[in-house]
């Protein structure tokens, strides 16, 4: 089962101000040092133990995960950071204004906002947040229940995601693309024809999996770019 929902950015935005009040807050009760001074950056040897992707959730609780810090080494980009990290890349540079995407400095310390709202609805099955641009699996009962979270790219104003209730009809490993008609007509009128069909490989936009919904021509998949995920 796949449930699709549509809050609010305004909403969602909400939620997540009045969640970090909550943070910030906390914090002030226990010590008198800034968010950055309390948080060290986590040694890169120890990245691997930051939770990411596969959280427990407390009965009657809300939210799962913390948020971390990282210092960054040179060469890193905040797209490296994001999709290490299973976050969208527009979350990463939300959290760090002023930390340059593609170039930031050796050394700069950056946060990761690891921490999240799980969606208003039947913790069962997937779970999509569309304004959080989050996809939520849950595992288990009230009693003992898990949730997998990824960061998802999602449709434009132009041509949005649909919300409901969904299935999934089909797995595919290695998917081919059957390009629809409405993006290949955008495609010719930019002098960029594509094929009718998009084989297996690192030019198929499906990328290596897929799960195709019960609403037709709707996906959840995979992508050929990493960097796409986080925006529309």
């Amino acid at each position: 089962m796949c449930r699709i929902i549509g809050l609010s950015l305004l909403s969602n935005r909400f939620r997540l101000i009045v969640l970090l009040s909550v943070v910030l807050s906390l914090l002030g009760c226990a010590t008198t040092k800034s968010v950055h001074e309390e948080y060290q950056p986590i040694p890169r040897h120890l990245e691997e133990n930051i939770e990411r992707n596969e959280f427990s959730v407390a009965k009657g609780h809300d939210v799962i995960g913390r948020l971390a810090f990282i210092s960054l080494e040179k060469g890193d980009t905040q797209p490296d950071i994001a999709r290490h990290f299973s976050l969208g890349i527009n979350g990463v540079s939300a959290a760090n204004p002023g930390v340059d995407i593609w170039v930031p400095e050796a050394g700069e310390r950056i946060m990761l906002p690891l921490s999240f709202i799980l969606p208003d609805a039947p913790r069962k099955g997937i779970v999509i947040n569309l304004a959080a641009m989050r996809l939520f699996q849950f595992k288990g009962d009230s009693e003992s229940l898990a949730v997998s979270t990824y960061p998802v790219g999602v449709g434009t104003e132009e041509r949005p995601s649909p919300t409901g209730q969904m299935y999934v009809e089909r797995k595919v490993i290695r998917p081919t693309w059957h390009v629809p008609a409405s993006i290949a007509k955008d495609h010719r009128k930019k002098g960029d024809p594509l094929p009718a069909t998009v084989l297996p490989g690192p030019q198929n936009p499906l990328g290596e999996y897929a799960l195709y919904l019960s609403k037709s021509s709707y996906l959840i998949h995979g992508t050929n770019k990493p960097a796409s995920i986080g925006p529309r």
